[in-house]
Parts: structure tokens; C-alpha cells; sequence
């Protein structure tokens, strides 16, 4: 039986099937392309096909569009496929409809067929929704509808320009602010076994220890905690051991958050005596937590720096909790840049 070998290249198409063979975009291209150069070496079908193993037959027809057809033939053409189920009206509809239930998929479904007559799975709406740019995530709670948004704007450009100065050695700059911690707050997500979650007792009534901070973003971290409820009176306690123990020399600016605690007539009858030993309070505007960046302290702590070991009794809460705030600058640390 004759052996079949392509037609002898010429140096420029040795040169195409080369580039095509190292640097060809898909797999396939590079697998025919260097069929091609070894048949033109001189190795048999069967040789070939030992390499890259394909059958004999698959070789035998990347000889032939080449010699028809040159590097094009070795190309895979698009495939036509199936008309999509959804068109571009289809996708436009389902943009508005997801817009009034973005979270009932099934009603989503249903309404989607009443309406196009088309029966399509819940699958594949995710599909068409995702195409969409659209994703399914956790409905978060915010504030921002019950804010001002000028006096926010306002508060932003005054702690940025406080920042700066802070940057230039004109003052120190604190974020106020209070938060808890008990065995029954919510607790990170972990890995786990499939069908063996990670569990910890859960404890509707458990004690809690509550941290009242300052915070600056040089690392500098001031704490009290109890507890006790916190009151006005504690917040005031707070604040006086911050002012005694601060640099008398520093001048000290504290933001801190509208909370009624902290505009009780009893707190702001101390303000001007905290401001005789140089330490000056900013609020920031009332329904805006980010511009407060203590806040991302207290979530580092509870969902990535407290170990889950440390909700299976309160005293190793306590622990865990004074371990990461007096560790904090050294083991633990936030960028704030």
C-alpha cells in the first residue's frame, strides 16, 4: 500500500506551520500544524498518529485541507449551534422583571411564561441573569436612605481635610465608637466537611462583654470595657481616662457617631472640660457607620481575627477579645491607606 506524505513545503509555509505548531491559539490548530511539518519530514500516517494519537483517518483528512486549502483548512470553523431559548427581547424583559422580584426566582419563572409563552428552567434564568451582569447575594441593611446626603459630603471633606493635617503633625486623630461581643453574635463563615457543618452552641441570653475604643489610623488603639450595660455615665468614664492618659502637649480630635448616649445633656456638659485638656469632638453625620473607621475594627475582630474556639464559653471570649485589642498594631493591624 502507498504511503501518503503531503506535498513538499515550501520555506514560508514551514515558517506558518511553525508559528502555527508553538504559538497557535487553540490546541487543536497546534496538533494539525505539526502533523503537517512531520509528515513533511517524512513520518508516515501511522507514525503520527502515534503522537498526538488521533486516528488515522483524522490525520489523513488534516493532509488533505491542507493541500486544499492551507492553514484555514486546519482552522475549526464556528459552529452554528441551537437557537438560543431566550432572544434579545427576551433578555431586555427579564432585566425589567428582576428589577420588581429580585429575589423570587420561581415567581420570576412563572411570570417570565405567562408573559412569553416560553418554558425555560430556573437554571437557565440564572444563566440569562448573570448574562446580564446581575449576581445573587445577601440583601444587605443600609442607612443611606435615612441620611442627609449633603451633610454627608460635608462630614467626608472634613475628615479628609483632618486626615491631612493629622499627616502634616498637626493633631492626633481618634475614631470613637462602642461594640459587643457574646457567644451568640454571628460568626464567620468556615470550611467545613460536606454534610458536617462546623458547630457552636448557640446562647440566646448570653453575657456580654462590651468594648468602648479609640482608635487613630497610626495604630494607636485606647480601650475600656465592662459588663455592665453601657450608659452615659460609661461613655463619660471612657472618655476621661482617654483624656488622662493622652500626651497633655497633644492636641487630640475624636470622631465619634450621633448615638443618643453621646448627645445626652449630661455628656456634652464635660465636652468643654475635655476641651480645656485639649481634646476636641467631631460628629460625623447621623446614618453614615462608614465614615466611622473603628467600625472596621470591630468587624475584622468578630468575622476574621476571633477564633471560632473562642465562642464555646464567655471567659474565652473575654480572653480572645483582650488578646487581639492589646495585641492590636503588633499581631493585628489595619491599612487604612
Amino acid at each position: 500500500m502507498a504511503r501518503r506524505f503531503v506535498t513538499p513545503l515550501a520555506e514560508s509555509e514551514q515558517q506558518t506551520l511553525t508559528s502555527a505548531y508553538h504559538h497557535g491559539e487553540k490546541r487543536a490548530l497546534r496538533r494539525r500544524a505539526h502533523a503537517i511539518v512531520l509528515s513533511d519530514q517524512g513520518h508516515t500516517i501511522g507514525q503520527i498518529s502515534e503522537t498526538p494519537q488521533v486516528r488515522r483517518d483524522a490525520i489523513s483528512r488534516w493532509l488533505k485541507q491542507w493541500e486544499e486549502t492551507g492553514l484555514d483548512g486546519l482552522i475549526d470553523k464556528p459552529y452554528s449551534g441551537r437557537t438560543p431559548i431566550l432572544d434579545e427581547h427576551d433578555h431586555q424583559r427579564l432585566q425589567a422583571m428582576v428589577v420588581e422580584q429580585p429575589h423570587q426566582i420561581r415567581s420570576l419563572q412563572a411570570r417570565f411564561q405567562e408573559e412569553t409563552g416560553k418554558t425555560v428552567s430556573t437554571e437557565t434564568l440564572r444563566r440569562a441573569l448573570k448574562k446580564n451582569d446581575l449576581s445573587f447575594k445577601r440583601i444587605r441593611h443600609s442607612l443611606k436612605a435615612r441620611r442627609d446626603e449633603m451633610d454627608f459630603r460635608n462630614t467626608q471633606g472634613l475628615l479628609k481635610v483632618l486626615q491631612e493635617q493629622e499627616d502634616q503633625g498637626e493633631h492626633e486623630l481618634y475614631y470613637f465608637d462602642e461594640a459587643g461581643f457574646s457567644q451568640s453574635s454571628s460568626v464567620p463563615y468556615a470550611w467545613s466537611p460536606i454534610g458536617r457543618p462546623f458547630e457552636v452552641t448557640a446562647y440566646s441570653h448570653s453575657r456580654r462583654l462590651n468594648v468602648l475604643g479609640f482608635l487613630s489610623r497610626a495604630g494607636k488603639l485606647v480601650y475600656h470595657t465592662t459588663t455592665e450595660p453601657v450608659t452615659t455615665e460609661t461613655v463619660i468614664e471612657t472618655f476621661d481616662q482617654f483624656v488622662t492618659r493622652k500626651d497633655p502637649d497633644t492636641f487630640a480630635i475624636v470622631v465619634l457617631d450621633n448615638t443618643s448616649m453621646h448627645r445626652s445633656r449630661a455628656f456634652r456638659r464635660k465636652i468643654v472640660e475635655w476641651m480645656s485638656h485639649r481634646v476636641h469632638l467631631v460628629y460625623i453625620s447621623a446614618y453614615s457607620p462608614e465614615l466611622n473607621l473603628i467600625e472596621i475594627l470591630w468587624r475584622r475582630m468578630k468575622y476574621a481575627w476571633l477564633p471560632l474556639s473562642a465562642y464555646l464559653s464567655f471567659d474565652r471570649l473575654c480572653n480572645e477579645v483582650y488578646r487581639l485589642l492589646d495585641s492590636y498594631g503588633a499581631e493585628h493591624a489595619i491599612n487604612f491607606e
